[in-house]
């Protein structure tokens, strides 16, 4: 059975799994993931799958998406797309999120739920650029 509940503490140890299989060059440290949980303890959800932590997303009250995350091989599932979907439920429809200018993958996700460009930050991530698209 599928579901999104808010993220608990004994969560931490499947997000920081999840998060270094995303982003194995830049993953959040337990400390940043940890500040978020507290913070945003209603905006931190995870999404489970036969009851175990398969992907996350983290977000800000006004929609703004600080992170979205699925393990590899339960990609492609819609799941994604369930987590995107119970934040604009939660916001009126409203979000936002930064994007690399490479991810071509995540650019097509993205604009699929119905988001578009909103403008250009340069050297967001450094040495590239982050789209802002939103809904």
């Amino acid at each position: 059975m599928n579901s999104i509940r808010r993220f608990k503490w004994t969560d931490m140890d499947a997000i920081m799994e999840i998060e270094q299989e995303a982003f194995p060059k830049s993953p959040y440290s337990g400390f940043t993931l940890s500040y978020y949980a507290s913070a945003y303890r209603n905006n931190f959800l995870v999404y489970l799958v036969d009851g175990r932590v398969v992907a996350y997303i983290i977000f800000y009250p006004d929609g703004h998406i600080i992170s979205i995350a699925v393990k590899p091989e339960y990609r492609r599932r819609g799941i994604g797309t369930e987590l995107v979907n119970e934040v604009l439920k939660r916001t009126g429809g409203r979000a936002m999120v930064e994007v690399r200018m490479s991810n071509e993958g995540a650019k097509k996700f993205y604009r699929r739920l119905g988001f578009s460009l909103l403008g250009i930050i340069r050297g967001y991530y450094g040495n590239e650029d982050a789209l802002v698209m939103g809904t």
